[in-house]
């Protein structure tokens, strides 16, 4: 099991409306992964935990892996203590069964986008949270300089609102109110 410090930002967006943005929006993509994430009861005394099913790939071939992970506050805003590990589809399966049962599945289709030697992770939700895109950046350290790509419209960034988390958007009432 990895554990490390992730440090991010977050940036709620608008989608490109003109063919040009979509076209430089694709033109630095790296890779498109299609992710549904589930989060499992909490053990006593332990943070949430989450199991991850990612399809990958972009060139037309695929694979699908699967990742157990915790994320543990720091008390610093974007930084949170990570732990991380591939699991087998068979633990995945296993941990389904223990899905919070007040959390709702996230899904979601990843873009990874190169821009200005950065990179940036653009998240489009689908179900009851369709429409939503948030765009997220890991650095080294939070005071990093972001060159925010041109052809994505920020609309705010949202590192400090606790309600743009994965957490929070798989709460199943905020999902009904979606509907």
């Amino acid at each position: 099991m990895v554990t490390q410090l992730e440090k991010e930002r977050k940036f709620l967006v608008k989608l490109p409306k003109s063919w040009a943005d979509l076209g430089s929006l694709f033109e630095d993509l790296v890779d498109v992964k299609r992710i549904t994430q589930t989060y499992l009861k909490p053990e006593p005394g332990e943070q949430a935990a989450r199991v991850r099913k990612t399809v990958e790939g972009l060139d037309g071939h695929t694979k699908t892996v699967f990742h157990y992970n915790q994320k543990e506050p720091t008390g610093e805003t974007g930084v949170h203590k990570e732990t991380e590990r591939q699991i087998s589809e068979k633990e995945y399966e296993k941990y389904l069964k223990k899905a919070n049962s007040d959390k709702v599945a996230v899904e979601k289709t990843r873009f990874v986008i190169n821009y200005q030697d950065q990179t940036f992770e653009l998240d489009l939700f689908k179900g009851p949270l369709k429409g939503l895109a948030i765009m997220e950046i890991e650095l080294k350290e939070m005071d990093e300089t972001v060159e925010l790509p041109p052809f994505l419209r920020v609309i705010k960034e949202v590192t400090k609102d606790k309600r743009f988390t994965n957490f929070a958007l798989a709460d199943k009432k905020l999902n009904e109110e979606c509907r």
